[in-house]
């Protein structure tokens, strides 16, 4: 056996820093390329307008509506989402005018819109094609009173 001298260790810990260095170089590397940090667009005007959005929030409370909203997927694969709305005396509201998105919470672009349509009184529905995971529906009212509603659904 050979005896150990500082030639040896200095190699040694070359080589172990060495692959430290490499292994946090491609770790960093493929966190750059995968995530690009921000989901909005303009965050500095989103908080300039956040006073505009708390007055639009107290105006949907005093109209007292309630949302549920599921989402299933359907034989041919597609995802169907359902939005229940009701009254604040429980009544069905029907012919509100709904839109919304289906947001991917990692990646927006992978966002898709949503047409919803009455399937019934206080029913609407939207369908879309949507891989299985995490996903954000966010449901509004097209005209009229402010509404707007969000849910997170786990789509097998």
């Amino acid at each position: 056996m050979k005896p150990l001298t500082g030639r040896t260790v200095l190699i040694w810990l070359g080589g172990f820093f060495g692959l430290v260095i490499a292994t946090n170089a491609f770790f960093i590397t493929a966190a750059v390329k995968t995530f690009r940090g921000e989901d909005e667009q303009k965050p500095y005007l989103q908080g300039v307008e956040y006073n505009h959005t708390l007055a639009l929030r107290a105006e949907q409370a005093k109209l007292g509506w309630r949302a549920s909203i599921d989402g299933r997927r359907l034989p041919q694969g597609r995802v169907q989402i359902l939005v229940s709305l009701q009254r604040r005396d429980g009544a069905p509201e029907t012919n509100a005018r709904l839109t919304g998105e289906l947001r991917h919470p990692a990646d927006e672009t992978r966002d898709q819109p949503l047409r919803f349509s009455q399937l019934s009184s206080g029913l609407y529905a939207a369908t879309v094609q949507a891989p299985a995971g995490n996903w954000d529906v966010l449901v509004s009212n097209a005209q009229g009173a402010p509404f707007r509603a969000m849910r997170r659904l786990w789509l097998r």
